[in-house]
């Protein structure tokens, strides 16, 4: 019985590892995070959005004397797409403004990865085919994409 309880626990963990998984995309790009995140702040800025603020991560690690592969988050976004999405799940803030994820891994690639706003949204009381949400995954596909280099 022990060993079936074990077995049971085991794939509920992995169904939601992988339903967790699933939520996150992750895209090589073709260039370093510093030249990742210049495109996108670019991208960003041609299109009439907002670059709120950079986080560096290995920065702030190195102010503390550890260090960290290169691993910076942009958030950036326009009231235009978040306005709609708070005004019908205010805990969408969680996810806004709009961010990316850009770190080197282990082997030197530079990756790109954020949340996927149609898979996060229905735990916000959104719809995954709200109009809203689906400007917000327009938006990260498109950035993304530029800022890989795609």
């Amino acid at each position: 019985m022990g060993n079936f309880r074990t077995l049971g626990t085991a794939i509920l963990i992995g169904l939601a590892a992988s339903t967790a998984m699933a939520e996150r995309i992750n895209i090589a790009s073709n260039a370093s995070v510093e030249t990742s995140v210049e495109r996108l702040t670019g991208a960003v800025e041609a299109a009439g959005a907002r670059v709120f603020t950079i986080v560096d991560f290995a920065q702030g690690n190195a102010s503390v004397g550890e260090t960290l592969r290169p691993t910076t988050v942009v958030l950036f976004g326009s009231p235009k797409i978040g306005a709609t999405a708070l005004q019908q799940g205010q805990t969408m803030a969680l996810y806004l403004p709009l961010r990316i994820l850009f770190f080197e891994d282990v082997n030197g690639q530079t990756w790109a990865t954020y949340d996927e706003p149609t898979a996060i949204a229905p735990s916000h009381g959104l719809a995954s085919d709200n109009p809203a949400v689906l400007r917000m995954q327009g938006a990260l596909e498109k950035f993304s994409a530029i800022a890989a280099g795609l």
